[in-house]
């Protein structure tokens, strides 16, 4: 059902920022989705067609597949900091598209309720 959604939106929605990675915003009852699936979608490439990445990755999982007591370390955090630093973390974004995304979210941000006091009950003060 969330994919049938997910499809849906695509279809009647235009994307917030159209490059250099395409962006969802999705309105939902307690604030907003950011899709990002074409950013994770390249980064997967990335990993997948770059030998080194993909032998980071590999050595994270079996460095998480060992099974050990947890005594706060972890080796695969600095294989993490790798694939980071090799990959990014930042999404770009380009002249216009920083107002039209903000614009999208401001509008897809719920709207602030409103508290109404109650009636005071006779002889309160």
């Amino acid at each position: 059902m969330n994919r049938m959604r997910l499809y849906l939106h695509r279809l009647f929605r235009r994307p917030t920022i159209t490059g250099p990675y395409r962006l969802y915003v999705r309105r939902t009852p307690s604030g907003a989705m950011l899709d990002v699936e074409h950013y994770l979608t390249a980064t997967l490439t990335t990993i997948a067609d770059n030998p080194d990445l993909l032998d980071l990755l590999k050595e994270m999982t079996e460095d998480r597949g060992q099974s050990r007591e947890h005594d706060g370390w972890e080796p695969e955090a600095l294989l993490v900091e790798k694939l980071v630093a090799a990959l990014g973390y930042e999404l770009p974004l380009n002249g216009r598209a920083v107002l039209a995304l903000s614009d999208r979210l401001r509008a897809a941000a719920p709207a602030p309720s409103i508290v109404i006091p109650s009636q005071r009950e006779a002889g309160a003060a």
